[in-house]
Parts: C-alpha cells; sequence; structure tokens
C-alpha cells in the first residue's frame, strides 16, 4: 500500500529569518554543559552586563562573564564565583567549535579574555 504525500513529506517550517542564504538552519543559541548548562546567545537584548560575550545558566541563576569567568545574580549583579581557568577554557573552545561568525570572532580576541 502506497504512502500518502502528508505521510511522505511532513516537516516543519522553521523561522524564515532562521535560514542562511545556503539553506542551512542559522545557529541562534549555544548549550554548553560543564558543572550546569549555560546558554549563549548570538543576539541577547542585556547584552551591556556584564559583558558582550556572556552565558546564562539555564539550570540554576546566575551571568557568566565569558571574558573574565565571573558569575554574577542576574538579578542583584553581585559576584557569585568565578569559574576555574581550565574550565573557562572549555567553554571557550566549545564556543569556537561551533563555527558561528558572532561567537568565533569574539572567541579570536584572545587579549580580552583574563583567564588565557
Amino acid at each position: 500500500m502506497e504512502d500518502s504525500l502528508e505521510d511522505q513529506y511532513q516537516f516543519e517550517m522553521p523561522d524564515f529569518d532562521a535560514i542562511t542564504e545556503d539553506g542551512l538552519l542559522m545557529l541562534l543559541e549555544w548549550t554548553v554543559k560543564n558543572n550546569g548548562k549555560w546558554r549563549v546567545h548570538k543576539s541577547d537584548p542585556d547584552c551591556i552586563f556584564p559583558s558582550d560575550f556572556h552565558a546564562h545558566r539555564i539550570d540554576a541563576e546566575g551571568t557568566l562573564d565569558l571574558y573574565t569567568g565571573v558569575v554574577y545574580s542576574p538579578k542583584t549583579k553581585k559576584r557569585i564565583e568565578k569559574i576555574p581557568r581550565k574550565v573557562m577554557k572549555y567553554i571557550v573552545a566549545e564556543l569556537d567549535k561551533t563555527k558561528e561568525i558572532e561567537f568565533t570572532t569574539k572567541c579570536e580576541k584572545k587579549e580580552l579574555f583574563s583567564f588565557n
């Protein structure tokens, strides 16, 4: 018995703005798992604090400055902790692997990272 066209060609159409000129789906955020789950957005409305390159912890409270490794409370903006140097190197290396220009451009600026 032949499948109906509906069964053969079902798919979900992504937002047109999320598709590249090559027909690929753009990566709009990247989640790194290391002692918690951290999400880095390519464009983020709160890009001023703590830096223009930061991650939000999605399994607990915290905003990570990716240049310094300092985690801040998103509510009070006070320092909570500092992520170890080797962990920060891992996180930046994972972001650099994405090959997303918004991330790799920032990862290339080694002089901005205080933990290198």
